[in-house]
């Protein structure tokens, strides 16, 4: 009976032994998981949570949001080869991660590498990826020249504009191209025929449209006779439908060309679709 009990409790020693051992190993490799994982990636792990999870962020979550958004930018310009620098890379190609949150690290990729230099995975899933909102958050954080390899920058905006792109990666192709700075230099009449190809065209949605006739006004200057002409077509078609263009195209060509045209009455329904659309 005795050598039972000693027997028994050999056995109970070894399995607390063996049960402690594992213990230590798991301790061991979370302390080890701990000290190898760098605080941007701690960072980005919150702010991936935190867009999938507050989908209100008030006060207290916009500044822990913008606390860990400057560490991160802060990692990425000192070290840009860093761990943390492939973790996000891997983040914004992940696609099961909120749109949201990867827009919002591509305003840290341009903050901490600038508008010109968009790393190798930008600039190709500017050109293969499939997230339209992803496309456009791009090309509004990063210079045509540095997306694309042509020597006139608008060249690049307006294939998208005249390509199969959606709405939002229009817009946005058009919203970079008007604040191109020196752009004027680089205006054209074949640019005006593509607008006026796209502006007359029925099936042009309206959103896209209404920028396109502001667009025109940059062009005056340089190309005064092609743009009235585009301007002026463009107003007398009364049967478009789209009185906000028409309104936009009658103000420049009073503004700039010294015209005396009656501008349109849009109703405050077409004004308040304009704004928030």
């Amino acid at each position: 009976m005795k050598n039972f009990f000693r027997r028994l409790l050999a056995l109970k020693k070894k399995r607390l032994l063996a049960a402690l051992a594992a213990l230590s190993f798991v301790l061991f490799y979370f302390v080890l998981s701990v000290l190898l994982v760098s605080p941007t990636e701690i960072n980005l792990e919150k702010l991936r949570r935190s867009w999938r999870e507050d989908l209100i962020c008030h006060e207290t979550c916009a500044a822990e949001r913008e606390t860990a958004m400057s560490e991160i930018t802060k990692e990425l310009r000192d070290h840009p080869d860093s761990k943390g620098a492939r973790r996000l890379k891997e983040y914004f190609l992940d696609e099961k991660n909120e749109t949201n949150f990867r827009i919002n690290l591509i305003g840290m990729i341009k903050e901490a590498d600038g508008p010109d230099n968009p790393p190798d995975y930008i600039k190709n899933f500017m050109a293969q990826g499939d997230n339209p909102l992803i496309r456009a958050a791009i090309l509004t954080a990063f210079s045509a020249p540095a997306l694309s390899a042509g020597s006139n920058p608008l060249d690049y905006y307006y294939e998208i504009l005249t390509g199969d792109d959606d709405l939002a990666v229009k817009l946005a192709a058009i919203n970079a191209l008007s604040s191109l700075a020196d752009k004027s230099d680089l205006f054209n009449s074949g640019q005006l025929e593509l607008i006026k190809k796209i502006i007359f065209n029925s099936g042009t949605d309206k959103r896209l449209r209404q920028p396109l006739i502001l667009l025109l006004s940059d062009y005056y200057p340089v190309l005064p006779a092609e743009t009235k002409n585009i301007l002026t077509a463009y107003y007398l078609t009364e049967s478009s439908g789209d009185s906000i263009s028409r309104a936009f195209a009658a103000d420049s060509l009073n503004r700039l060309a010294g015209e005396e045209f009656i501008v349109p009455e849009v109703s405050a329904s077409e004004w308040d679709e304009y704004y928030n659309n």
